[in-house]
Protein backbone atom coordinates (compact mmCIF):
# COMPACT_ATOMS: atom_id res chain seq x y z
CA UNK A 1 0.00 0.00 0.00
CA UNK A 2 1.16 3.42 -1.04
CA UNK A 3 1.61 6.78 1.55
CA UNK A 4 -1.22 8.11 -0.35
CA UNK A 5 -3.38 4.82 0.18
CA UNK A 6 -2.38 4.32 3.74
CA UNK A 7 -4.25 7.63 4.37
CA UNK A 8 -6.95 6.75 2.11
CA UNK A 9 -7.58 3.69 4.06
CA UNK A 10 -7.01 5.94 7.26
CA UNK A 11 -9.28 7.96 6.35
CA UNK A 12 -12.00 6.02 5.28
CA UNK A 13 -12.01 3.99 8.52
CA UNK A 14 -12.23 7.37 10.02
CA UNK A 15 -15.57 8.24 8.26
CA UNK A 16 -17.00 4.67 8.06
CA UNK A 17 -16.19 5.12 12.40
CA UNK A 18 -18.08 8.67 12.69
CA UNK A 19 -20.76 7.71 11.08
CA UNK A 20 -21.19 4.64 12.62
CA UNK A 21 -21.21 6.68 15.91
CA UNK A 22 -23.77 9.32 14.41
CA UNK A 23 -26.65 6.04 13.42
CA UNK A 24 -25.74 4.55 16.80
CA UNK A 25 -26.91 7.67 18.86
CA UNK A 26 -29.98 8.24 16.43
CA UNK A 27 -30.93 4.39 17.74
CA UNK A 28 -30.58 5.70 20.91
CA UNK A 29 -32.73 8.64 20.71
CA UNK A 30 -35.56 6.61 18.95
CA UNK A 31 -34.87 3.80 21.74
CA UNK A 32 -35.50 6.40 24.58
CA UNK A 33 -38.35 8.04 22.32
CA UNK A 34 -40.21 4.37 22.65
CA UNK A 35 -39.18 3.46 26.17
CA UNK A 36 -41.09 6.92 27.17
CA UNK A 37 -43.33 6.01 25.47
CA UNK A 38 -43.92 2.44 26.49
CA UNK A 39 -43.58 4.02 29.94
CA UNK A 40 -46.67 6.24 29.44
CA UNK A 41 -49.00 3.43 28.06
CA UNK A 42 -47.90 1.26 31.05
CA UNK A 43 -48.98 4.22 33.37
CA UNK A 44 -52.13 4.06 30.83
CA UNK A 45 -52.40 0.67 31.37
CA UNK A 46 -52.57 0.80 35.50
CA UNK A 47 -55.03 3.16 35.50
CA UNK A 48 -57.45 1.55 33.28
CA UNK A 49 -56.83 -1.51 35.09
CA UNK A 50 -58.04 0.12 38.38
CA UNK A 51 -61.32 1.10 36.62
CA UNK A 52 -62.16 -2.06 35.17
CA UNK A 53 -64.34 -3.32 38.35
CA UNK A 54 -65.50 -0.10 38.52
CA UNK A 55 -68.32 0.73 39.67
CA UNK A 56 -68.22 -1.85 41.92
CA UNK A 57 -71.56 -4.03 41.56
CA UNK A 58 -72.99 -5.59 45.20
CA UNK A 59 -75.39 -8.47 44.93
CA UNK A 60 -78.28 -5.78 45.98
CA UNK A 61 -77.45 -3.84 42.42
CA UNK A 62 -76.57 -6.67 40.57
CA UNK A 63 -77.00 -10.46 41.20
CA UNK A 64 -77.61 -13.59 39.04
CA UNK A 65 -76.21 -15.60 36.24
CA UNK A 66 -75.40 -12.39 34.18
CA UNK A 67 -73.75 -10.56 36.90
CA UNK A 68 -71.19 -13.55 37.83
CA UNK A 69 -70.11 -13.82 34.29
CA UNK A 70 -69.52 -10.08 34.11
CA UNK A 71 -67.97 -10.31 37.14
CA UNK A 72 -65.72 -12.79 35.75
CA UNK A 73 -65.01 -11.76 32.53
CA UNK A 74 -63.61 -7.85 34.01
CA UNK A 75 -61.89 -10.31 36.60
CA UNK A 76 -60.31 -12.09 33.60
CA UNK A 77 -59.45 -8.24 32.01
CA UNK A 78 -57.52 -7.32 35.08
CA UNK A 79 -55.88 -10.14 34.94
CA UNK A 80 -54.55 -9.86 31.44
CA UNK A 81 -54.01 -5.96 31.61
CA UNK A 82 -51.85 -7.40 34.87
CA UNK A 83 -50.05 -9.82 32.67
CA UNK A 84 -49.12 -7.04 29.89
CA UNK A 85 -47.99 -4.26 32.46
CA UNK A 86 -45.88 -6.67 34.67
CA UNK A 87 -44.84 -9.42 32.68
CA UNK A 88 -45.00 -7.79 28.66
CA UNK A 89 -44.07 -4.32 28.78
CA UNK A 90 -41.50 -4.45 31.80
CA UNK A 91 -39.57 -7.33 29.90
CA UNK A 92 -39.59 -5.08 26.92
CA UNK A 93 -38.32 -2.09 28.59
CA UNK A 94 -36.15 -3.96 29.92
CA UNK A 95 -35.23 -4.87 26.94
CA UNK A 96 -34.43 -1.40 25.64
CA UNK A 97 -32.51 -0.68 28.27
CA UNK A 98 -30.04 -3.37 27.61
CA UNK A 99 -29.94 -2.40 24.24
CA UNK A 100 -29.42 1.85 25.02
CA UNK A 101 -26.65 0.26 27.36
CA UNK A 102 -24.97 -1.83 24.39
CA UNK A 103 -25.61 1.08 21.88
CA UNK A 104 -23.42 2.98 24.28
CA UNK A 105 -20.94 0.45 24.69
CA UNK A 106 -20.80 0.37 20.54
CA UNK A 107 -19.90 4.23 21.17
CA UNK A 108 -17.15 4.20 23.55
CA UNK A 109 -15.60 1.53 21.72
CA UNK A 110 -15.99 3.30 18.35
CA UNK A 111 -14.91 6.90 19.89
CA UNK A 112 -11.70 4.74 21.01
CA UNK A 113 -11.01 3.48 16.96
CA UNK A 114 -11.49 7.27 16.28
CA UNK A 115 -9.28 8.70 18.49
CA UNK A 116 -6.90 5.34 17.34
CA UNK A 117 -7.47 6.28 13.65
CA UNK A 118 -6.72 9.70 14.23
CA UNK A 119 -3.70 9.22 15.77
CA UNK A 120 -2.18 6.88 13.18
CA UNK A 121 -3.47 9.58 10.16
CA UNK A 122 -1.65 12.26 12.20
CA UNK A 123 2.02 10.07 12.24
CA UNK A 124 0.88 9.39 8.52
CA UNK A 125 1.00 13.14 7.75
CA UNK A 126 4.28 13.21 10.12
CA UNK A 127 5.49 10.56 7.20
CA UNK A 128 4.86 12.25 4.47
CA UNK A 129 6.16 15.61 5.55
CA UNK A 130 9.73 13.94 6.24
CA UNK A 131 9.43 12.18 2.62
CA UNK A 132 8.91 15.55 1.46
CA UNK A 133 11.60 17.36 3.27
CA UNK A 134 13.83 14.34 2.59
CA UNK A 135 13.45 14.68 -1.45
Amino acid sequence: MTISGAMLGYTTALYAAKADISMKKEQIIELNMCRKELKATKTALTEANRNITLPELTSKTWFGQLADAFDDIRDEMKLAGKEIKSTQLTNLLDRINEKINELKSDIQSLKNEVHSIEKKIEKEKQKQLEEKRGK
